[in-house]
């Protein structure tokens, strides 16, 4: 309770804060900054497409897979409600595709697309101001200052760096103030990215970066993931981290070594939850992610984790072919919790290349009311009582536990996870454990969820349901009245589901992707009643 008091003062506190710096009677100070001179030292190492330079030169900008034709104006005039297509436009992230740009034309194009945004956006606005957008957007013109700079006016480059300035100096004030993880992190990254664009000297580079060591440690485990649980958060912040860590490994050895090891950290612990597809697990917040950008952040790093891990409260386990990344169902703090997902017990399953079992991922753009919806445990492929979540959402969609700290153990030698949450035991008196094993060389998931009743269980009709939310293009078919239900999987490759001590069933679902789209799949629904002791098997097999 004094955590949640504190918590709620916190954020009232910063909340005030920041509208103080950001009113027009402070941020006018933002501007009249002396001039600096900035350079393109920041390392660019992530894919391009020559593809989108000519899409976006016609008007058509697909970003956030979303395709948005313009019809000729200014991308930056559109009212959308696509919060993605929106951040990403005005992140710059797709700059770096014009990085290779040889005509001059498509290189004018660049540079007008970023002055363009200046003249629409001079003074501060919250939805363009964003701490985390600005950062990221900055980091973006400095990375590619060059392309900018190569054929402009003076007036031009003038104005383009005093709208730098103007940007880091309003993200310099309101990082103390950031409610958001990864606006405190995009405030801490920042000066390193401009210290090492303006010529700053050694000292003043080992500062910042010294300073943005001390916050990314606040904000890692132990074990090297973000506090959120979050791998796509966690990546977008590795994405600059890594940027830096090229540039700085360039300048001094000594610079880069606490820093180096920190990112390799994060390396290890996003290589841990990564399934065979090439992508992380969707748990609390996390979606598709695009391949190649994960290939791009995950090629930097040394080394690879390999074999069954615990790692930030998510069991991993592999066999073969197949990978299973299971979640013990621990809640971040209150400070990362905004966006973290009820999915104790809730995993996702591949073989091969291939997705067999996963979790429906994050509320699309188009249904932001339903937002929380996708963070229950009905949205993840795991149990819950009556469609009762093992959390619970506070103020401010913040997730809160229920229950004891959640207890997770990895099998060694054995590709094997057992899991036990407390989360139901207050309102149904009982504990829920379930064992996974991957067997026959990763061709067999074997599964068993058992109901346990500490101290006895009292009088209550409510019922255990299992979900099993199938892959997109999986297609589930049940056998007469046989406990057998056949999956085929987009690829035509045949999985077989079996089962005893529930009900079973095949329901429509849903897997949710920020990049890709909204998908229309399958679930399998195993349903039976809340006994003390009770067992319930199933197994995934491979024909």
């Amino acid at each position: 309770m004094l955590n949640l008091v504190w918590f709620r003062g916190w954020r009232t506190a910063c909340l005030i804060a920041d509208g103080l710096v950001t009113s027009p009677v402070i941020s006018w100070t933002w501007s009249g900054l002396s001039q600096t001179e900035y350079n393109a030292a920041l390392r660019e190492y992530r894919p391009t497409d020559r593809e989108t330079v000519r899409e976006m030169m016609h008007g058509r900008y697909l970003l956030a897979s979303k395709l948005v034709d313009t019809e000729g104006v200014s991308p930056f005039s559109i009212q959308t409600s696509h919060r993605a297509w929106h951040d990403e436009l005005h992140s710059f992230s797709w700059l770096r595709h014009f990085r290779d740009a040889r005509d001059e034309g498509e290189r004018q194009f660049a540079r007008t697309l970023v002055l363009d945004w200046i003249g629409r956006n001079s003074e501060y606005d919250k939805d363009t101001w964003g701490l985390a957008l600005t950062g990221l957007r900055v980091m973006n013109w400095l990375r590619h200052f060059n392309l900018l700079e190569e054929g402009a006016s003076r007036d031009q480059i003038k104005t383009i760096s005093q709208s730098i300035s103007m940007q880091v100096q309003s993200a310099r004030l309101r990082g103390p103030f950031a409610l958001d993880p990864l606006d405190e992190l995009m405030a801490a990254v920042l000066p390193v990215g401009v210290s090492l664009s303006d010529k700053s000297t050694q000292a003043h580079i080992a500062q910042t970066t010294e300073h943005l060591c001390n916050v990314l440690e606040n904000h890692l485990d132990g074990d090297g993931f973000h506090r959120s649980r979050n791998a796509a958060l966690h990546l977008l912040v590795l994405t600059e981290l890594v940027s830096l860590r090229l540039t700085l490994s360039q300048i001094s050895g000594e610079l880069v070594r606490r820093l180096g090891g920190l990112v390799d950290n994060m390396h290890l612990a996003l290589d841990s939850v990564t399934l065979g597809t090439g992508q992380p697990a969707y748990f609390n917040g996390c979606g598709q992610i695009p391949v190649e950008l994960m290939f791009a952040v995950q090629t930097q790093g040394a080394a690879r984790r390999s074999g069954n891990a615990l790692v930030a409260g998510y069991g991993v386990i592999v066999e073969g072919e197949s990978v299973v990344v299971l979640d013990g169902g621990k809640v971040p703090e209150a400070a990362f919790a905004g966006n973290a997902h009820a999915s104790a017990l809730a995993f996702e399953f591949s073989h091969g290349r291939e997705l067999i079992v996963g979790n429906c991922g994050p509320a699309p753009d188009e249904l932001s009311e339903s937002r929380d919806l996708f963070r229950q445990g009905a949205a993840h492929s795991g149990p819950t009582i009556d469609d009762h979540s093992s959390a619970r959402f506070g103020g401010h969609g913040v997730l809160f536990s229920y229950g004891d700290k959640p207890k997770i153990e990895v099998g060694r030698s054995e590709p094997e996870i057992v899991a036990r949450t407390g989360a139901f035991r207050s309102r149904f008196g009982i504990e829920i454990e379930r064992r996974v094993s991957l067997v026959s060389s990763g061709a067999t998931l074997v599964g068993q969820d058992r109901m346990i009743a500490p101290g006895g269980l009292r009088k209550f009709s409510g019922n255990l349901m299992q979900r099993f939310h199938l892959a997109a293009g999986a297609v589930a078919q049940r056998v007469g009245e046989e406990e057998i239900i056949h999956i085929r999987l987009k690829s035509g490759a045949v999985w077989t589901f079996l089962w005893e001590g529930s009900q079973a069933r095949i329901e429509q679902s849903v897997r949710q992707s920020a990049h890709i789209g909204f998908y229309r799949t399958q679930q399998i629904v195993l349903e039976a009643p809340v006994v003390p002791d009770a067992e319930i098997a199933w197994i995934f097999t491979r024909q």
